[in-house]
């Protein structure tokens, strides 16, 4: 079976740690990502669960420590044309029959952003 081959080529990311309604640190900044469909599966499972997925992207696996990343960590969409703001990871699921593998996160839309406490370090 031939690997389907993924792009990242829709923006940028920032994944950031937040706490009580602040973000405090970036973990990764600068990474590509692609826009995907949230599959009607994906959707309403989330829904059972009490959330909403808004948004379903991919990152490439490789180029980045993918153990730095955490559900409920914040990402911040830097320049994608679809929309960009903070979202907040629900899923993550490895995509190893991808090539290059990749990493798929499932987000929901922050409805009240969070204040940006992070330094001009990150």
């Amino acid at each position: 079976m031939q690997k389907q081959f993924e792009t990242f080529n829709d923006g940028l990311i920032t994944i950031c740690d937040a706490e009580e309604r602040t973000i405090t640190k970036s973990k990764l900044q600068g990474v590509r990502f692609g826009n995907r469909t949230v599959g009607i599966q994906r959707y309403w499972q989330a829904k059972t669960a009490g959330n909403k997925i808004s948004k379903l992207i991919a990152i490439p696996l490789s180029v980045l420590n993918a153990s730095l990343i955490e559900v409920q960590d914040i990402v911040i969409l830097e320049n994608d044309m679809l929309g960009s703001g903070q979202y907040q990871i629900l899923q993550m699921q490895e995509k190893l029959d991808k090539k290059p593998p990749a990493l798929y996160l499932s987000l929901e839309k922050v409805t009240h952003p969070l204040k940006d406490g992070r330094d001009g370090s990150g």
